[in-house]
């Protein structure tokens, strides 16, 4: 008799689920309930995370797939079809990772809620991380109809949160594609184009400097923002280039135009975590740099709930560092509190016209 093989399943969801769903795996062997639609019940992770194991045969392939525990919710593609059967083959022990895209009940009633022009591309991969991840590029109003003329281009972190309030955390997105519309048409920024990258399971190593930060630099740099150059009409240097995230995605768009400005000029970062749980990755790259990048910085944090008054002593810490280091509020530097800030996409909707308008404004 064979030994069992143990496979383990680490699956991601595109929005997250709100408290009270679950994540099953239904597949062909019995540990995985022979295609009873809840088989093996996940564990949640986090939001958008679930895991689990199973014991399964080595000598038998195991196909199975997706649910939320009833075959009216399993998994379908971004077209909205039910996708064959995954399969892994006779083997060792293995482990399954798989971005659940949509949902078979949500399938016709997900439309986008995103203002003006845009694409979705599924699947984007990368050689330098775990997880594929979806991207949205957001064109400018002018864009169809001037077809010689390339834009700067934006590039934001956490892109679930940027433009849909349906794939966002409770239902409030940043609203960049609104502010983007409201201010181009006002004569109040430069048409720009906005590439928003979602995140993964991954989030937290990806967004750390000190962690899988540098991987996530050459996915942008090496694979994404090439990519995007040469699909989309960019304006492909430097100076027309710039990064913008909120929390963690505030720090690791600090750190792209920090240690990248041959790539990145401007970064707007909200929330960022300069100084979380001890980490000092970002002030000391300030402190021992041999040279001071002419980058522009957006600055922003609240104050109006426990988490963002930590992260603001953080931020004070680096704008000292940063006048030490000649940077001072002006031109290159924006810094913006908000009492009532707290640490939430509402909050952060709120600045989104500031910091375009630092970024972008005219005049």
């Amino acid at each position: 008799m064979s030994k069992p093989r143990l496979v383990r399943f680490e699956i991601s969801t595109r929005a997250p689920l709100p408290a009270g769903e679950q994540v099953f795996v239904a597949g062909s062997q019995e540990v995985v309930g022979s295609w009873r639609p809840d088989g093996l019940p996940l564990t949640r992770a986090s939001d958008d995370l679930w895991v689990g194991a199973a014991a399964c045969s080595s000598r038998e392939p195991l196909e199975f797939k997706i649910t939320r525990g009833s075959w009216d919710t399993e998994e379908v593609g971004d077209d909205g079809k039910i996708p064959e059967n995954h399969r892994l083959e006779p083997g060792g022990e293995a482990v399954v990772r798989r971005t659940v895209l949509r949902w078979r009940d949500a399938a016709r009633a997900r439309t986008p809620k995103i203002t003006g022009s845009y694409r979705v591309h599924e699947g984007f991969r990368s050689a330098f991380l775990r997880f594929d991840r979806t991207v949205i590029v957001w064109l400018p109003p002018s864009y169809a109809q001037q077809p010689d003329r390339r834009y700067p281009v934006c590039y934001l972190q956490d892109g679930q949160q940027v433009f849909d309030p349906q794939t966002s955390s409770g239902n409030q997105d940043w609203e960049v594609d609104e502010w983007c519309a409201r201010l181009m048409a006002a004569g109040e920024m430069e048409e720009i184009i906005a590439v928003a990258v979602y995140s993964t399971a991954d989030r937290e190593p990806e967004y750390h400097p000190s962690l899988a930060g540098a991987s996530y630099a050459r996915f942008l740099v090496e694979e994404l923002k090439p990519w995007v150059d040469r699909e989309y009409r960019t304006l492909p240097g430097a100076a027309s280039t710039a990064v913008a995230g909120a929390s963690l995605g505030g720090t690791i768009s600090f750190f792209l135009a920090w240690s990248r400005p041959d790539v990145f000029s401007a970064a707007a970062c909200l929330s960022p975590a300069f100084r979380f749980q001890g980490d000092r990755f970002c002030p000391d790259l300030v402190r021992n740099a041999a040279a001071v990048p002419g980058i522009r910085l957006f600055l922003y944090c609240g104050l109006g709930d426990p988490l963002e008054r930590e992260l603001a002593e953080g931020m004070s810490e680096m704008l000292a560092l940063l006048k030490t280091r000649g940077v001072e509020p002006g031109a290159r530097l924006a810094v913006v509190e908000d009492l009532e800030g707290r640490h939430h996409e509402e909050s952060w909707a709120r600045h989104t016209g500031a910091w375009l308008r630092f970024l972008y404004g005219k005049g």
